[in-house]
């Protein structure tokens, strides 16, 4: 046990001993090189081992105004540059506006999802996906078996309506005026006839030339010719006055009922085809014939590929207090080169709480290349300067104080110069300095990092 304890605390000091040794000829070096032999190979092992001389230590830090650095350099340009309010939307259908502010084509609404607005079934699908249609042309034909049936029913009933009305209008007729005249006239005479019958059978009754029982006879005769004339007179007035007033109501009551049932009818027909609302291209057909359809299921969808939108979402606190109109960018893909324009139609009234975003619709142009359903990075145009000196981003360093500088080229020395930035746009970035004018030489590639005044070597 005891000979264990001793072995343990033998390695324990051996241990020790090598650290201080190693402690010793890390920070030490030239102590140990000054009393062992100069072999090459023994020197530089000591040399690689230990701390590193102040010697080499000031290699490292070479004379900046002596060395030349490679590096790149580019020239200051003036161009227009933008403030830009960037985001994501989707590609969709216009909504339907009376006012059109951005100048694109019409109107009317961009798509349009359509329902049944009776349940039935399908006989016939005319729309097929892709197929280009025209405001009202026939969609789905519904089964319209009954309501065509129904409709000839009224028709037949409106037909009998506007002859009945005809056939009135049309008395009294010539010839039945000329009887009714004639027996007016046959009835004068025979009235004339009987009273001058009348008259002589008084003055013979007089001298009682006659008998009682022939008087009374020749004043029958009289009575009934007398009245005779009245009913024939009466009936020439009434056929004069033929159709009444009353009678023409009747008639135009009965026909305006059949007219209205007849409407709708043919309502109750037409509400069995469905027909394009808008003149657009068919995006989907989701029946087939013989399949019922009710009034809840879209059957047909239509987008207007000419009448296209963006809903995209921007920061809300960012937007300008009067969006509309202002112009926007469409990017496609991950370059710039595919940029698309477009303008601010509308802009919702509500933030959504939940990440401060606002919903703003950007009207396309009619021949976009866009389709609906696609997503794209939008930015908005919200600000620009105009003749602004710009340099590549790659330009722009950050010193020890955290403020931006660039390193401007003066024959082969670059020296640094605070600036202040501005917009950026497509690796470009506007930069403020006094004395800063276009055409001025700084370093672009080989910028980070350089001193604050340093001899430069310009390489293509």
């Amino acid at each position: 046990m005891t000979r264990r304890r001793l072995t343990t605390t033998l390695i324990s000091i051996a241990a020790a001993s090598l650290v201080v040794f190693g402690w010793l000829l890390h920070f030490h070096t030239a102590v140990f090189t000054n009393h062992l032999p100069k072999w090459g190979w023994l020197q530089s092992t000591l040399a690689a081992v230990g701390e590193a001389s102040p010697a080499a230590e000031a290699d490292e830090d070479p004379d900046n105004s002596k060395n030349e650095i490679p590096v790149h350099v580019a020239k200051v340009t003036v161009v227009t540059v933008h403030k830009y309010l960037e985001g994501f939307g989707t590609v969709a259908a216009r909504p339907a506006r009376g006012t059109n502010p951005t100048g694109t084509s019409g109107g009317a609404a961009g798509g349009a999802s359509l329902v049944s607005p009776v349940a039935g079934v399908a006989a016939k699908v005319v729309a097929q996906v892709g197929q280009r249609v025209q405001e009202g042309d026939v969609l789905i034909q519904l089964d319209d078996r009954l309501a065509a049936s129904m409709e000839e029913s009224a028709r037949g009933a409106l037909t009998q309506a506007q002859a009945s009305l005809k056939a009135l209008l049309a008395t009294p007729r010539p010839e039945q005026l000329a009887i009714a005249d004639l027996a007016v006239q046959k009835s004068q005479t025979a009235a004339d006839f009987a009273q001058k019958n009348f008259d002589r059978a008084q003055k013979l009754a007089a001298a009682e030339g006659i008998a009682a029982k022939a008087f009374q006879q020749v004043a029958n005769d009289l009575a009934t010719a007398t009245s005779d004339l009245a009913t024939a007179k009466q009936q020439l007035l009434i056929l004069k006055n033929t159709p009444t007033p009353e009678d023409v109501a009747q008639e135009n009551a009965k026909m305006a009922q059949a007219t209205a049932a007849l409407k709708s009818a043919q309502t109750q027909r037409q509400l069995l085809q469905i027909t394009a609302p808008i003149s657009a291209t068919v995006a989907a057909v989701s029946v087939n014939p013989g399949e019922a359809v009710d009034t809840a299921k879209v059957v047909v969808q239509l987008v207007a590929l000419d009448r296209l939108c963006i809903m995209a979402l921007l920061p809300a606190d960012q937007l300008p207090a009067q969006p509309t109109g202002l112009p926007a960018q469409i990017l496609v893909g991950d370059a710039d080169a595919g940029v698309i324009e477009a303008k601010v139609s509308a802009v919702s009234p509500q933030i959504d709480i939940r990440n401060g975003s606002i919903l703003v619709t950007l009207d396309l142009a009619a021949d976009t290349p866009l389709r609906p359903g696609q997503t794209v990075r939008t930015r908005l145009i919200v600000d620009e300067h105009k003749d602004a000196l710009v340099v590549p981003r790659s330009a722009v360093a950050t010193d020890e104080n955290g403020d931006s500088v660039i390193s401007v080229v003066e024959g082969d020395q670059a020296t640094h110069k605070s600036v202040k930035l501005g917009f950026g746009e497509n690796g470009l970035i506007e930069v403020i300095a006094d004395g800063l004018k276009e055409g001025t030489t700084v370093v672009t590639a080989g910028s980070y990092g350089l001193p604050q005044a340093t001899h430069i070597k310009i390489v293509p």
